[in-house]
């Protein structure tokens, strides 16, 4: 839980501060912060993907990037997950394959390599802890004593045989989850007076 964004209202400690404030403003607290996480969500989607090169659908629905945890009662916190499952690298090819060439792979935008012993390899499922790309992944073979280089958690399938990975959603997202945070602190306090003003 430590990785997740949280977001609560500053001053509001305790089960005793949350009782001395009026039932009308408690609402709005929680309405702020409920709204104040799908900013953020929306938000830190959008960085992610002007970081890394997922696909298109990735990171829409609650799926791999989610509000786990909403304000409810006096508990006045709102929490963000990102998927801790490093994501197959055959989401990120680009173009063909070549035998000989290898497979070119896309991770962040504007760039590109070539891993010139990768292939694409049909796997038989998924796993609860690996991203496997609809069963195909990109492995690559190497020789005996050889380990990938500069591979993100290369998971080893046979001898020599390794399927190749790139980051996860919530790696990422450690990284941008402080860039949005401006942004949804002042759409927060607006979204607060906003409401405060309409219950007067």
């Amino acid at each position: 839980m430590s990785d997740d964004l949280v977001f609560a209202i500053e001053g509001i400690t305790s089960l005793a501060d949350v009782k001395k404030i009026s039932p009308a403003i408690e609402r709005n607290i929680r309405f702020t912060v409920n709204k104040g996480a799908d900013k953020a969500r929306t938000l830190s989607a959008g960085e992610i993907q002007n970081q890394v090169n997922f696909p298109a659908s990735y990171l829409r629905g609650d799926k791999r990037l989610a509000v786990t945890k909403r304000a409810q009662g006096n508990n006045l916190e709102a929490e963000i997950t990102g998927r801790r499952r490093p994501t197959s690298l055959a989401r990120f090819i680009v173009g063909g394959t070549s035998k000989r060439g290898g497979v070119s792979v896309s991770v962040q935008p504007g760039s590109s390599a070539t891993i010139k012993r990768g292939f694409i390899l049909k796997l038989r499922s998924g796993t609860a802890s690996l991203d496997q790309a609809s069963n195909r992944g990109l492995a690559i073979r190497l020789k005996p004593g050889e380990k990938p280089s500069r591979a993100y958690k290369p998971f080893k399938i046979g001898d020599g045989l390794y399927l190749l990975y790139g980051p996860s959603v919530d790696q990422v997202f450690k990284t941008v989850r402080q860039d949005v945070q401006g942004d949804v602190l002042d759409f927060m306090e607006n979204e607060f007076l906003r409401l405060m003003e309409s219950s007067l």
